[in-house]
């Protein structure tokens, strides 16, 4: 990559930057849950088609999601961007995006833009493609887009996810099933024919009881986490209806296949008890996500190089009023979770690379789940995380929502763009990393095909 190679397209990036933020604030402005974003699915649409781009609408059979390509031929690159927002995430309780998705899909757009003049204006070969994600947070909308072929034409795929401090995500996350169990059973008068009556709530009740004797027998690294999310109207009425959600977690994908059945047997076994039935109605199925050295370290090389995001005074002033909400704890705990001190890191915002990336340092694997991870056993993938936020900052708090509403956000979002942008021009520059990519992808998925984790007929659901 020459010196003048990067100027070029960094200013074609610069160029581009104003639509990008002017973008991120009106969806800051106009957030929408996972599956409803209808509004930020047109603003893209329109941005991309009068770009230039081929656009697709409603893949995955999913009205929100899109795929839009320019160029043919390889090498193939993909930007993977999301916008959808979360309820009760606003100061004042309403919606908001406390995940920062309207930066992260504005900042994918613009490195997608900026790559496509760039090979435009040099007469390269190649394929620009853009996805727009919906539903990561409650429906992983990229499992359901895999599902439909999505991100099989890639040679790489390129992310980001906004943070408190600016790192290469090289540590895995959990896979995961998350499923609904709706017991069904007859009503009955409870007092009056109790011996009529078969409760689905107790099917419920005592499935979760299986459960909780399961986890003497699950390996340290898993989680299940429930909810009973309806169990009847009154106590006098035996409930002929229950629903309890499961959220099953482990480090891969091929542990929570076996830890899931087990968690089934235990619901056919209380329906046996209860003389219920029950069915399993699916909301999530993710795998695991996974790094791939050879683009990590692409970009740790261009991260080290360009240090982080350029915070001024008024930033700083908005980040420290933010961070001075959180307590003092919370702050000291965020600074040895990545085993730094604020003098090399910043007090309030940090500009500066973190090597190794803390929690996200290669071999861990985070507590998290994410649909990333299925795009990354499909193809070779790459995610980064810039400063959003003040540090300490939790995700899905009012705090992380008004800082990706501010310049805070926005400049770590542009300073995202320029990691991803760069990092696509590296690899057209030197196309054996595709190769050297695949090989670390084929070796660390030992050749095996991804398989779509959903259940037959699993569809997503507005929730």
């Amino acid at each position: 990559m020459t010196d003048e190679s990067r100027k070029d397209i960094l200013r074609l990036l610069g160029e581009i930057a104003p639509t990008s933020e002017k973008l991120a604030l009106d969806l800051w402005e106009n957030p929408e849950l996972g599956l409803e974003e209808r509004y930020a699915a047109d603003r893209y649409q329109e941005i991309l088609s009068l770009e230039g781009f081929q656009v697709r609408r409603g893949i995955g059979d999913l009205d929100t999601a899109i795929s839009a390509s320019w160029g043919s031929g390889s090498p193939c690159i993909g930007f993977l961007g999301e916008y959808d927002a979360l309820p009760g995430i606003a100061e004042d309780g309403g919606p908001g995006h406390g995940c920062g998705h309207n930066l992260l899909g504005a900042a994918s757009l613009g490195a997608a833009m900026a790559l496509k003049k760039y090979m435009e204006k040099l007469n390269l070969s190649g394929t620009v493609v853009f996805y727009g994600c919906p539903a990561e947070e409650n429906n992983g909308g990229k499992v359901y887009m895999a599902r439909d072929g999505c991100f099989s034409e890639l040679d790489a795929a390129l992310t980001w996810h906004p943070s408190d401090v600016n790192a290469v995500w090289e540590a895995g996350t959990l896979a995961l099933n998350a499923c609904n169990f709706v017991f069904k059973g007859v009503t009955s008068h409870a007092a009056k024919s109790p011996e009529a009556g078969r409760s689905a709530l107790d099917g419920a009740i005592l499935m979760d009881v299986g459960v909780n004797y399961l986890r003497e027998h699950m390996i340290q690294e898993a989680r299940i986490h429930s909810v009973i999310t309806s169990g009847g109207k009154t106590p006098n009425v035996v409930p002929a209806e229950a629903t309890i959600c499961y959220y099953v977690r482990a480090p891969r994908r091929d542990q929570v296949e076996p830890l899931f059945e087990r968690v089934v047997n235990c619901a056919k076994g209380a329906a046996l008890m209860t003389d219920t039935t029950f069915e399993i109605d699916m909301i999530d199925g993710l795998y695991d996500y996974l790094p791939n050295p050879v683009l990590n370290e692409v970009a740790s090389k261009i991260m080290s190089e360009l240090g982080g995001p350029s915070f001024d005074k008024v930033d700083r002033e908005k980040a420290d009023k933010l961070q001075s909400s959180l307590s003092e704890k919370t702050v000291k705990e965020a600074f040895k979770r990545y085993g730094a001190t604020s003098d090399f890191l910043g007090r309030e915002l940090s500009d500066v690379y973190l090597q190794g990336g803390g929690p996200m340092a290669k071999g861990k694997t985070m507590a998290g789940s994410t649909d990333v991870g299925d795009v990354s056993h499909i193809v070779p993938t790459l995610q980064i995380t810039t400063c959003t936020m003040p540090i300490g900052t939790s995700l899905h708090s009012w705090q992380s929502n008004e800082s990706f509403g501010s310049t805070v956000g926005l400049k770590g979002m542009n300073f995202a763009s320029e990691v991803l942008t760069l990092t696509a021009l590296e690899l057209l520059r030197d196309t054996s990393l595709f190769k050297k990519a695949k090989d670390a992808f084929e070796r660390d998925t030992e050749g095996d095909p991804y398989e779509s984790p959903l259940i037959p007929g699993a569809r997503p659901k507005i929730r």
